[in-house]
């Protein structure tokens, strides 16, 4: 009888009780605080052990008298060595359980609230960079207008030559030609809101030689319409070197309906080279014509002996008679006769070698360029810029330039020509993009209030 309490408590009863009590009791363990150190913890569990087994003795001798008294042929050191492999083997499982579990209690019950008080150990912010978000939105991947079928006279190269939004319309009168410097003529497209383009005939409108002192090409660059007549301002290449010999023209054409036929030139430039040693004794080019409530501007580029190009400013009171801005104060022989109103930057920045091509803009908060610069002598490595200005003759750059680049027209190798138009705050960008060593037109915008 006594045998049988003995083997059904201790023998094979103990291989299914004793994990299901030492779960239970790592179960309660995970209760405790206990030290982060190891060593130290498990000298504490031991301690812990100690007294459990300080228990489980005095237990076992009540058990021992118990089972004497009612079976005394069970053999006293069958009991002993049973008692002793089982108090051991609960020292050991009990002290690797404690000492080989994480440190980290383990819950049996899923937290209901969010703790309020924070932890003990910081955590760091991340640092989150903004996405630089481009200025100009490109329109697609393809060309708004593009360049004409094999054969024709501008199945090489177009650019957007003069842009103007006029009667609810947008007019752009743009060059088209097979090489460069080469004879261009200028074509007419028109758009309801900028985006499609529609082709007003096959042929051009305007050819180079129409104006008889235009030598090798003429380029339209700027319109206006005034009283009845389109302006037409043009600018001419008259030799195959580099720094070229370059005026700037006009022509008009004042019989209404569209703008396809009878363009008249002047008879002569309006705007030329200054005089030999002026930082414009070679070139004058891409004007850009702004009609005032008081006469005219014109912004346009120049170019010197050395080949550097920058911004200058001329005025008139009825297009015709032009004079250029000059500052008195300045005492470079360079800017004897007049002055740039805007310059390359300093060594090493993206707009330090050439500035050019201006797109003025007058608004209410003052004035607006888009300017496109290069930094190295061939031209080739270009962007646009930014720019603003209170009167209009001193300029601040942004400091967000550049705005835009070849890389921002899916394909393009290259950008050349640009025109703008500001309506309605948006800025519409016209660009002469290069892929494949063809140019065709691409449109880019820009919405909202334009940064300082």
């Amino acid at each position: 009888m006594a045998h049988w309490i003995w083997q059904a408590m201790f023998g094979n009863g103990l291989m299914i009780g004793l994990p299901l009590t030492i779960t239970k009791i790592h179960q309660k363990q995970t209760r405790l605080v206990l030290p982060q150190d190891g060593p130290m913890r498990c000298g504490v569990v031991r301690g812990i052990l100690m007294t459990i087994l300080f228990v489980l003795r005095l237990v076992a001798r009540i058990l021992r008298s118990l089972i004497w008294e009612l079976d005394s042929d069970v053999p006293w050191t069958q009991v002993s060595n049973d008692m002793r492999r089982i108090l051991i083997l609960i020292d050991v499982l009990l002290l690797l359980s404690a000492c080989a579990a994480p440190a980290t209690p383990v819950s049996t019950i899923a937290p209901t609230e969010i703790p309020v008080t924070p932890t003990s150990l910081a955590t760091v912010t991340p640092q989150i960079t903004a996405t630089p978000v481009p200025f100009f939105t490109v329109y697609g991947d393809k060309p708004i207008v593009s360049k004409g079928q094999p054969g024709t006279w501008d199945d090489r190269f177009t650019d957007p030559g003069a842009v103007i939004y006029y009667d609810g319309m947008f007019h752009m009168f743009r060059n088209g030609f097979r090489g460069f410097p080469a004879e261009s003529e200028v074509g007419y497209v028109t758009s309801p809101e900028g985006f499609t383009w529609t082709k007003q005939g096959d042929d051009p409108i305007i050819e180079t030689k129409d104006v008889p002192y235009a030598k090798i090409a003429m380029y339209a660059s700027s319109v206006i319409w005034r009283d009845g007549c389109w302006e037409l301002y043009f600018y001419t290449w008259d030799s195959m070197s580099y720094p070229s010999s370059s005026v700037i023209g006009r022509i008009t054409q004042c019989i209404g309906g569209p703008a396809l036929t009878d363009w008249l030139p002047d008879p002569e430039p309006l705007l030329k080279p200054g005089a030999a040693g002026d930082w414009d004794d070679k070139q004058v080019l891409a004007p850009h014509v702004i009609k005032m409530d008081n006469g005219y501007i014109m912004y346009y580029s120049g170019v010197g002996a050395s080949g550097t190009q920058m911004i200058g400013m001329a005025t008139s009171m009825n297009g015709v008679t032009w004079t250029k801005y000059n500052d008195p104060a300045t005492t470079d022989k360079l800017f004897a006769n007049s002055d740039p109103v805007f310059q390359p930057s300093e060594k090493g920045q993206w707009d330090s070698v050439w500035v050019h091509q201006p797109r003025v803009f007058p608004t209410s908060n003052g004035w607006l360029m888009i300017y496109r610069g290069v930094s190295d002598r061939n031209g080739a490595n270009m962007k646009l810029g930014l720019a603003t200005s209170t009167d209009g003759i001193h300029w601040e750059r942004y400091v967000g330039n550049p705005i835009f680049k070849p890389s921002d027209i899916k394909g393009a190798r290259q950008f050349w020509f640009t025109n703008a138009i500001l309506r309605d705050d948006v800025l519409y960008l016209f660009v002469e993009g290069d892929i494949n060593q063809t140019t065709q037109i691409y449109l880019a915008t820009h919405e909202g209030p334009i940064p300082k």
